[in-house]
């Protein structure tokens, strides 16, 4: 079947790009590749000959050990054992002043990225939608359309103030023992995921964009049991295939006047999108957690300068191939007001950053999985609220569903933490 149709949606011929996407796909591949070839070389050839870049005062020589090989005399376990708290981290409250600190500092983080996003996504559609005047011709304005620039920029901005924040407490960070190339996984696993979210949404009706990203929560799950070796009870599995359906629910009923505008079908080629979304997204969540799980861990600016690193050279090079970076620099000096906007935009994300890595740091990738579902529920209301909308039946039958699947999970963690005896030493 070419397609696979929602009920009463009539049929629709396939858009003139259907076969299209997997060749650009392959050209991205192919970009990133220019990179990825030599750096594998040099990571081997390194390896291979690790004892000759060992040296005991800093140099490009101990630079290129630690990119390629790592810092493992500093590691406290060893390679390949598994640590055996690696049990779900999510800190569980055992008296009520913690209860109340946890609840503050995951509003706290809630909160930041919530304010993050939403600023990112106003100066977004300022830069994407609006035109800014020439500075030689101020009645002329123009509008500026590569999105890939815009994430360089917030790359850039964000690996400088990660480095500046390091350079500050350098003293304080811990040895950072994996190798630095490891971060080249979440950059291309994350610029993979979004490239595949927003190529999905030629392909795929809004019904199936809602439920695949309502999912997130099961699929980051099966994705830590396979990265990370976590182990989830059936208990937890049906917590998130309940708060699973009642943000579908609620995220479909609550839109379902504003759907009728979107595409109406769901090809095969969404489907495969889509997947790729959901399986690169929960890759990125896990591999974070395992790194931040390496004992000295990882710290959360470490990584965020390692995966901003890594995100900057594959922006640069596909911009480089494409010819878009000197134009798009020219753009901005051309323009009033332009290089404020892409500003503001990269150091909301960078702080937005912050957030995120600290939230996956403290409590984990399902609980960030769940505030990403729930940020999305919160939105709905909010509008809802400001324009007057009517809140459907069904939709406040979502919404307490995923609230009770939510409570009825921490009750049960918390009473389990109850039960265990504690050791006195």
């Amino acid at each position: 079947m070419d397609a696979i149709r929602t009920i009463d949606s009539p049929a629709r011929d396939k858009p003139p790009d259907e076969l299209v996407w997997p060749l650009r796909l392959f050209l991205i591949l192919l970009g990133y590749s220019t990179v990825a070839v030599p750096a594998a070389l040099l990571i081997c050839y390194v390896r291979r000959n690790r004892h000759a870049f060992e040296t005991p005062y800093f140099s490009v020589r101990q630079l290129l050990r630690s990119f390629a090989v790592g810092n493992q005399e500093y590691q406290l376990i060893p390679a390949g054992e598994k640590e055996s708290a690696r049990k779900d981290t999510d800190p569980i409250p055992k008296t009520k002043a913690q209860c109340i600190h946890i609840a503050i500092l995951l509003l706290f983080f809630f909160s930041g990225i919530q304010v993050t996003l939403v600023a990112m996504g106003v100066l977004q559609e300022r830069i994407i939608t609006r035109g800014y005047r020439r500075t030689d011709k101020p009645e002329v304005e123009e509008k500026f359309g590569e999105t890939q620039f815009l994430i360089f920029c917030n790359r850039i901005v964000a690996l400088v103030l990660s480095l500046l924040i390091l350079a500050k407490d350098w003293t304080k960070q811990p040895p950072h023992v994996p190798p630095l190339y490891v971060h080249s996984y979440t950059s291309f696993s994350n610029t993979i995921s979004s490239w595949c979210q927003y190529e999905a949404l030629k392909y795929v009706s809004f019904p199936t964009q809602t439920i695949c990203k309502a999912s997130k929560v099961v699929v980051t799950m099966l994705m830590g049991r396979i990265v990370r070796g976590q182990r989830y009870s059936w208990f937890e599995y049906g917590c998130g295939c309940t708060i699973a359906f009642g943000a579908s629910l609620f995220l479909l009923s609550s839109s379902s006047k504003h759907a009728g505008s979107a595409i109406t079908y769901t090809s095969f080629s969404g489907m495969i999108l889509m997947a790729g979304y959901l399986l690169f997204d929960a890759f990125t969540l896990n591999w974070q957690k395992a790194l931040f799980d390496t004992k000295p861990k990882v710290s959360k600016y470490q990584m965020m300068f390692g995966v901003n690193f890594f995100s900057a050279i594959f922006c640069a090079v596909s911009l480089i191939e494409q010819g878009t970076l000197w134009s798009s620099l020219r753009f901005g000096a051309e323009h009033t007001d332009f290089s404020r906007d892409v500003f503001l935009l990269s150091l909301s994300g960078a702080i937005g950053q912050i957030f995120i890595y600290s939230t996956i740091e403290r409590f984990g990738p399902i609980v960030f999985a769940v505030i990403m579902t729930i940020r999305q529920m919160l939105s709905i209301v909010l509008s809802t609220i400001m324009y007057g909308h009517e809140l459907t039946f069904w939709a406040a039958i979502g919404f307490l569903i995923v609230f009770l699947a939510i409570f009825v999970d921490i009750h049960k963690k918390y009473s389990d933490k109850k039960r265990v005896p504690q050791r006195s030493w």
